[in-house]
């Protein structure tokens, strides 16, 4: 491996077991399905060919922002929602990080998707799994039924299947339920940490958790928003007493940004947004140097 490509990788340089373990891979082709090991020790099996596999095989993580900002705003003991769960990564450090006394409540809509996070979460320890709640719904705006369509990149990023209208000319899956995730919260329900990446319908998402963002139950949300700032999500949010901040993924460590207006172009932006009712909690969370769920502490 290239001592250039190590250094420029923190995925490699703050966990330098990932890097000898790709070196040794070199003479041994993958097979389709591999198991890794996350580096906060559990583990997941993954499909080689797709993006979100690949990721996690190769780096030993996928879009490490995101489970970052869990590893850093989620405490011992307080509840995680995963809205968009895929294979379980974002999920597992919910579990880790929240612990035996914590609750995680992980939505994944595609049924084939879902066995496979089913498969995964029964390979961590009975300790974490106690309290992970797996759902096999869609979240949105009301209660019924939905399509969720695979679409043509499916084979490749199964994170991309979407809620879908039901045309002639839209090659959907059978029906998903949809639920509100009001209904998933009682009165005294309190959420450490939200994250939401569900292809563009996070405003339904939002949209059907009115209840518990009027009663300030949701401290954190990691959204993921391809639109010009401020879009429908950030005004709903705003509207609801956030704070939006930019997750910035630097070299030596994440950072928040205030969110800017328009289309985003700063060369670290990475598409994922911190909407925070703590936002001076966010900010001295963020200031340690390092990537802490790489390290593992």
């Amino acid at each position: 491996m290239n001592p250039i490509t190590f250094l420029k990788k923190p995925e490699y340089f703050f966990r330098p077991s990932q890097a000898l373990r790709r070196f040794c891979r070199l003479w041994h082709p993958p097979h389709p399905v591999e198991t890794a090991r996350l580096p906060w020790g559990l583990l997941v099996s993954v499909r080689i060919a797709e993006n979100v596999g690949s990721d996690i095989f190769h780096y030993g993580i996928f879009d490490r922002i995101v489970p970052e900002a869990i590893w850093r705003l989620l405490d011992r003991g307080e509840t995680g929602v995963d809205i968009g769960a895929n294979i379980g990564q974002n999920s597992s450090v919910m579990a880790f990080r929240s612990g035996p006394s914590g609750h995680v409540i992980a939505f994944e809509p595609h049924p084939e998707v879902f066995k496979e996070l089913e498969a995964n979460s029964r390979q961590w320890p009975a300790t974490l799994t106690k309290r992970l709640q797996l759902e096999n719904v869609a979240i949105g705006a009301e209660n019924g039924e939905a399509w969720l369509a695979d679409g043509p990149e499916f084979q490749h990023n199964r994170g991309s299947a979407s809620i879908c209208a039901q045309t002639g000319t839209t090659k959907c899956m059978s029906e998903v339920r949809l639920r509100k995730l009001d209904d998933y919260f009682s009165e005294l329900t309190t959420v450490g940490v939200c994250k939401i990446d569900v292809e563009g319908h996070e405003l339904a998402v939002l949209q059907g958790a009115a209840q518990a963002l009027s009663r300030k139950a949701i401290r954190d949300i990691i959204f993921e928003d391809f639109n010009p700032m401020p879009s429908p999500v950030a005004r709903l949010l705003q509207n609801n007493g956030f704070s939006i901040h930019q997750m910035l993924a630097g070299w030596l460590k994440p950072s928040l940004a205030p969110m800017r207006e328009g289309i985003n172009c700063h060369k670290n932006f990475t598409y994922n947004y911190l909407a925070t009712l703590a936002s001076q909690r966010a900010l001295d969370r963020f200031r340690a140097p390092g990537w802490r769920c790489l390290m593992g502490w």
